[in-house]
C-alpha cells in the first residue's frame, strides 16, 4: 500500500502544470540566464575598448600620446565633451589644456579633467584604464626630468615589488563568481521545486476536502505521511540534479566562467559530495515546507507560510562576506549556510571529509526532529481535516 500511495501521489503531482514549471523550465531559464549573465560580467570587466572624448582644439601630439598609452581606446573629438558625455555617446571624456607641452616642460603641473560615469560599468572601466595610463605617463615625464637633471632615475625606485600570485587572477575571479553563483541558485530551486507539491499534498488536499478520504483508509498514517515526504523530497532532489547538469553543461558556452573550475581539485568528488548535500537538504527542506502546509488551510495560505523561508536562503550569502575564505567547521551545521561553505572549500581547496560529514550529520538531525513533529500534526484530525 505504501508502494500505492507513493506513486499516486507522485502521479497527481506532475499532473499539476505549475510543479512542471518550477521543476524543468525555471531552473532552465534561470540557470541559462544567470550563467550567461556572471560570464558576460566577467568578460566586460576585462575590456580595454572604449570610445573616448576629446575637444575639438586638441592636437596631434595629444592624442598620439593618448593613443599609445591607449591603444584600444577609439579616441573622437566633440565640441562638448561633458554633453557628449551625458548623451552616452562616449564611455569617457577628457579635457586638457592647449599649453600643455609648455607647461610640462617648465615643470608646471598640467590639469586635466576627466569626465566618466561612476555608476556605469563601462564607463569606471575606462577611468580604470585612463587613470593607469595618466600614471604611466606622469612616470615616464618623471624620469626625462630626472635624467636632464642628471639624477639617477633609481633614487626614486625605493623598491622593485614582484608580485607573485598564488592563482591566476582571471581564473580566481571566475572561481569567486561560481562560488557565489552555484550556493546561492541550487538550494532556492530546490525549494521552489518542492514547493507546489508540498503546498498541494496537504494544503491543498484539507482545500479540496479530499484529505478526509486518504485518512479513512486501511493504510497507516505514517505510511502516508512518508509517501508524501518522499514524493516532495524526490522532487527537490531532481530540482538540484538538474541544475548541477545544467550548470556543468552550460560552463562549455562561456569564455570566461568555465576557467573558474580549474581551482576544484577533484570534479568528480566534488559533484559527487555535491549530490549527497543536496539531496539532504532536499529532504530536510522538504520537511519544513511539509510542516508549514500542514498548519495552512489553503494553498494561498501555504504559500504565505513558505515564500519567507525560501527567501532567507539568500542570508547566507551575505554571511560569507564576514568570514574570509578561512575554515569554519562549526558553522557545517547549519542548514543551508553549509552549501555555501563546501562550494567555497571546495573552490579554495580546503574541502575536508570532517565539514561534509558535519553537514551531513546536521541534516540527519534536523530530520529527525521534524519527523516526529511532522507525524504529530499529521495525527491531528482536526488539524489535517481544516475548516
Amino acid at each position: 500500500m505504501f508502494k500505492t500511495i507513493f506513486l499516486k501521489e507522485m502521479k497527481d503531482v506532475l499532473r499539476d502544470k505549475r510543479s512542471i514549471t518550477l521543476l524543468v523550465i525555471l531552473p532552465i531559464v534561470m540557470m541559462a540566464a544567470l550563467t550567461l549573465f556572471y560570464d558576460k560580467l566577467l568578460v566586460s570587466s576585462e575590456d580595454t575598448e572604449f570610445t573616448l572624448a576629446v575637444e575639438e582644439t586638441a592636437d596631434a601630439g595629444f592624442i598620439e600620446k593618448l593613443q599609445t598609452y591607449l591603444p584600444d581606446v577609439t579616441i573622437e573629438k566633440y565640441a562638448n565633451v561633458q554633453k557628449a558625455m551625458n548623451d552616452g555617446k562616449v564611455q569617457a571624456g577628457i579635457e586638457m589644456g592647449k599649453d600643455w607641452e609648455e607647461e610640462i616642460a617648465t615643470q608646471a603641473p598640467v590639469p586635466v579633467r576627466i569626465y566618466f560615469d561612476p555608476g556605469n560599468q563601462e564607463s569606471s572601466g575606462a577611468w580604470s584604464l585612463i587613470q593607469a595610463a595618466f600614471a604611466n605617463w606622469q612616470n615616464e615625464v618623471v624620469q626625462e626630468r630626472m635624467v636632464a637633471s642628471e639624477m639617477d632615475p633609481n633614487v626614486v625606485n625605493v623598491f622593485q615589488v614582484e608580485p607573485q600570485t598564488t592563482k591566476n587572477e582571471d581564473d580566481a575571479m571566475a572561481s569567486f563568481m561560481l562560488a557565489l553563483l552555484i550556493p546561492l541558485l541550487i538550494p532556492i530551486t530546490i525549494a521552489n521545486g518542492s514547493y507546489p507539491s508540498a503546498t498541494e499534498l496537504f494544503a491543498g488536499e484539507k482545500e479540496k476536502k479530499t484529505m478526509e478520504a486518504l485518512l479513512i483508509t486501511p493504510v497507516k498514517p505514517v505510511k502516508i505521511l512518508l509517501a508524501k515526504w518522499m514524493t516532495i523530497s524526490l522532487l527537490g532532489i531532481f530540482t538540484g540534479v538538474l541544475c548541477i547538469g545544467l550548470l556543468s553543461g552550460l560552463m562549455n558556452f562561456t569564455t570566461e566562467l568555465k576557467k573558474g573550475m580549474v581551482a576544484i581539485e577533484n570534479p568528480l568528488l566534488f559533484i559527487l559530495m555535491g549530490v549527497i548535500l543536496i539531496s539532504m537538504f532536499a529532504i530536510f527542506i522538504a520537511g519544513v515546507e511539509m510542516i508549514l502546509s500542514m498548519l495552512a488551510n489553503s494553498v494561498k495560505e501555504a504559500g504565505y507560510y513558505i515564500t519567507p523561508i525560501i527567501g532567507l536562503m539568500a542570508f547566507p550569502m551575505l554571511i560569507m562576506f564576514f568570514i574570509g575564505s578561512t575554515q569554519n567547521l562549526g558553522l557545517y551545521a547549519i542548514p543551508v549556510m553549509n552549501l555555501f561553505l563546501f562550494v567555497q572549500d571546495a573552490f579554495n581547496s580546503q574541502i575536508t571529509n570532517s565539514g561534509f560529514a558535519i553537514a551531513i550529520g546536521s541534516y540527519l538531525v534536523c530530520i529527525a526532529i521534524l519527523f516526529p513533529v511532522a507525524s504529530k500534526l499529521f495525527h491531528n484530525h482536526r488539524l489535517m481535516l481544516g475548516k
